[in-house]
């Protein structure tokens, strides 16, 4: 069925490519990239951001879950595959039939992936996740990595390929806890080593390790965010000789237009009441689609060339804007939610420090009623 919602997100892949080879400029010859594609590529659709970051010069690619891994290896995807985060044992048939490498910090995981890997005759990848700070999922206790690490070379279906960790702070303009975390890596790295314990691939720089930590880059690096346009903060795009865009314009069209009189509300509880009369303009694009009630009463969105003012609640469904003062506007004109249109711009950015949060979440919270084109 044709999808005929006036509402879409148009992805410049010309962006992307720019992006990456902007990202691989700064690093060694020698060190490989992994273009993160988790949450469906950011909110970009995974597929086809996959292919072109392996087409601009990613090795790896990278998501969350197996399932993630699963729908790239459905589409045809061979390049190497990471899942970041940890499972259960429910989805360890998914890691081995689908060839993905697995992050890996506990024992009785990797003998259950090293049974099926080995019913399966094929051999899986790990990669061993140290939690140097983050707080989150990974072993802290050096020597329990060095039980696990020597553990993992006894299983015959294992390929010890990796080790990693990811930095907490590494956007943050005080570096001292990044420092302390690369320091607390190199430490455990060296350990390994003395062990006779190597790897074939180490990696610790998300983003803003990418773009602040060049001694964090070791041989394999982790682009997430940074690969769709978007700095990891503002002190990080303050400080960075790397120029990025974003690569996502999100767009709808005007479905109604209608004048109201002074003292005449707005949406649901009557938040918004004309203290003259104005023009009202009814967009298409709601919560449901990932424009976030939070942008009730203070978002603006782009129509002909000027700004246009969120007037009452963001609804499920739909949202109004204040078109007063832009002249001529008709049902079926562009309305720009993120992205430019003539001298105008809103980026992710703004409308994450509106809604008091980071540009990950708006850009991954655009949702699956709104169709992605892909262009350049």
């Amino acid at each position: 069925m044709e999808y005929v919602r006036p509402s879409k997100a148009i992805v410049d892949l010309s962006k992307l490519d720019s992006n990456i080879r902007e990202l691989r400029r700064v690093l060694k010859p020698d060190t490989r990239f992994m273009a993160v594609v988790k949450a469906n590529a950011y909110g970009h659709g995974a597929v086809r951001i996959a292919r072109q970051a392996l087409d601009s010069g990613a090795t790896w690619l990278g998501v969350a879950v197996p399932d993630e891994g699963a729908e790239l290896r459905e589409a045809g995807i061979t390049a190497p595959i990471l899942v970041l985060g940890g499972i259960n044992e429910n989805q360890v048939k998914t890691v081995v039939k689908y060839d993905l490498s697995q992050c890996i910090f506990s024992l009785e995981l990797a003998k259950l992936l090293d049974e099926e890997a080995k019913q399966a005759g094929k051999r899986i990848g790990l990669h061993v996740k140290v939690d140097t700070g983050m707080g989150r999922i990974g072993l802290t206790d050096p020597e329990k990595i060095r039980e696990l690490c020597s553990e993992l070379k006894t299983y015959s279906h294992i390929d010890l390929e990796g080790i990693f960790t990811h930095f907490a702070a590494a956007d943050e303009e005080d570096r001292a806890f990044t420092h302390n975390q690369l320091t607390r890596f190199n430490r455990i790295l060296e350990l390994l080593k003395s062990d006779g314990i190597q790897f074939k691939y180490i990696h610790a720089a998300n983003s803003a390790g990418i773009l602040e930590y060049p001694d964090a880059h070791f041989n394999l690096v982790r682009g997430g965010i940074a690969i769709y346009g978007y700095y990891p903060s503002q002190f990080v795009k303050e400080n960075s000789a790397v120029r990025l865009e974003p690569i996502l314009q999100w767009e709808t069209r005007v479905i109604d237009v209608k004048d109201i009189d002074r003292g005449d509300s707005i949406s649901y509880g009557r938040t918004f009441t004309a203290d003259k009369p104005m023009r009202i303009a009814a967009l298409p694009i709601g919560y449901a689609d990932g424009y976030s009630r939070l942008l009730s009463n203070k978002g603006w969105v782009i129509i002909n060339g000027y700004k246009a003012k969120v007037v009452g609640v963001v609804c499920m469904d739909q949202t109004m804007v204040d078109v007063t003062n832009i002249p001529s506007v008709k049902p079926g004109d562009t309305a720009v939610l993120i992205g430019n249109l003539g001298k105008e711009l809103i980026t992710a950015d703004d409308l994450a420090c509106l809604c008091n949060t980071i540009p990950y979440e708006i850009l991954t919270g655009i949702g699956p009623r709104v169709p992605r084109f892909y262009i350049g």
